[in-house]
């Protein structure tokens, strides 16, 4: 019977990571990975510059201790549960406390890289206002890792509770008393404080390992979180690629339709389509309007015409090769073959809708400079923004197009 369970484990470990590797090789592609460094670079040179005018007074540490039990206290527990399992293996259920085990670490190993990078941007800011060395990394790095730990643990005894606002009491806790600690810790505290806030988190865990014990699995409950887990990774994943597991919602939006009427003509017939489906459609409009919001947020923060400029080109690159996929939205629908009108108008009528768009987010993104009153960097990043966008549709869109073609038939 061990090794059943052993291999059930050994199973679903292997299928997700070939479910993993399925979608970030089109996730992580040249195009993306070139973009990635670009703005990476560009944030690492800004963020640099603002470290560098931090007086010793800034709240390093309050800051570093939010952050950090923001992300401690988010820990999910990796199941790789599905939905038969509630039948199939609850006769098991006293029998898979290895396998429970197993998910507690591997949920450990992977959220343990966020912590690092996380750790890792925020210590330039540390050592620049406590004018400690950077060798303090390694020892604040193992603490957060043996919080995060902690933090697994507890939400895993917590998962056997079925009431939502336990859950949500169980997280403010989990929060409050991992950035407290943290806040100690960075902040030089007396170590005797240190040592209350630790002990107080050993007996949060203790008594919730004593009141669970006697507790069932909520399997109902861990099967709809680990799909909810896996519904986020597809949403992502469904922005640069086509997610058959992913359906999205439609919504009738009924004040936009000034936004998609068109002259009843043949010509309009994909044009209308392309736009309702853009306008409707939660993934494509979603994804629009979120972009959009960041990049204004990011221009608007900071007074750089290089960062404005650069931030605009990148966040216009972004969501015009991440709305492509709109493209084949119709290839599967019968209705649509047999419209009299031809493949070209389907092509010429795309390239509009995302010169439009794009032109439009051009526009939205020099805004910000000019509510500054930077009336001529606002103009260069409009004009900027506009020859991007018809680059872009003439250009890249027109050859990407003919390749996605060329794969339908």
């Amino acid at each position: 019977m061990m090794n059943n369970v052993e291999g059930i484990w050994k199973k679903r470990i292997v299928e997700y990571n070939q479910e993993l590797q399925k979608y970030l090789k089109y996730m992580f592609n040249d195009h993306l990975l070139f973009v990635l460094i670009f703005a990476l670079g560009g944030a690492a040179f800004t963020y640099n510059q603002w470290v560098k005018t931090l007086e010793p007074t800034f709240p390093a540490p309050f800051i570093m201790a939010v952050v950090l039990g923001l992300l401690l206290a988010w820990s999910p527990v990796y199941t790789f549960l599905r939905e038969a399992d509630a039948v199939f293996l609850l006769p098991l259920e006293e029998r898979l406390s290895g396998y429970f085990r197993k998910c507690v670490w591997i949920s450990f190993m992977f959220q343990s890289y966020i912590q690092l990078l996380v750790l890792a941007a925020l210590m330039p800011m540390y050592v620049a206002v406590s004018g400690n060395s950077f060798r303090s990394f390694f020892p604040l790095l193992g603490l957060v890792l043996v919080i995060k730990i902690w933090n697994l643990y507890v939400r895993w005894f917590m998962l056997r509770f079925q009431e939502r606002e336990a859950h949500l009491t169980d997280s403010l806790v989990r929060f409050l008393l991992s950035g407290t600690l943290l806040f100690l810790v960075l902040s030089g505290a007396d170590l005797w404080m240190t040592l209350v806030v630790a002990a107080l988190m050993l007996g949060y865990a203790f008594y919730f390992h004593q009141a669970t014990k006697g507790k069932n699995l909520k399997w109902d409950l861990l099967i709809n979180l680990e799909e909810q887990r896996m519904l986020i990774f597809y949403r992502i994943a469904n922005m640069f690629t086509d997610v058959p597991k992913l359906k999205g919602k439609v919504h009738r939006r009924k004040w936009l339709d000034w936004l998609v009427k068109a002259p009843f003509s043949q010509a309009s017939t994909y044009r209308y389509l392309y736009l309702r489906s853009l306008v409707r459609t939660s993934e494509y409009s979603g994804l629009y309007i979120r972009l959009t919001l960041i990049g204004v947020l990011l221009i608007y923060s900071n007074p750089s015409f290089v960062f404005s400029i650069l931030t605009a080109m990148v966040f216009l690159y972004l969501t015009a090769f991440q709305m492509i996929p709109l493209f084949k939205r119709f290839d599967y629908k019968i209705w649509v073959l047999i419209y009299p009108v031809s493949r070209e108008l389907k092509t010429s009528s795309f390239q509009k809708i995302m010169s439009q768009s794009m032109m439009i987010q051009a526009l939205v993104f020099s805004l910000p400079l000019f509510i500054r009153g930077e009336w001529l960097p606002g103009l260069i990043t409009l004009l900027a923004g506009l020859t991007f966008s018809i680059f872009f549709s003439q250009f890249y869109l027109v050859q990407r197009l003919k390749k996605m073609e060329e794969t339908l038939f």
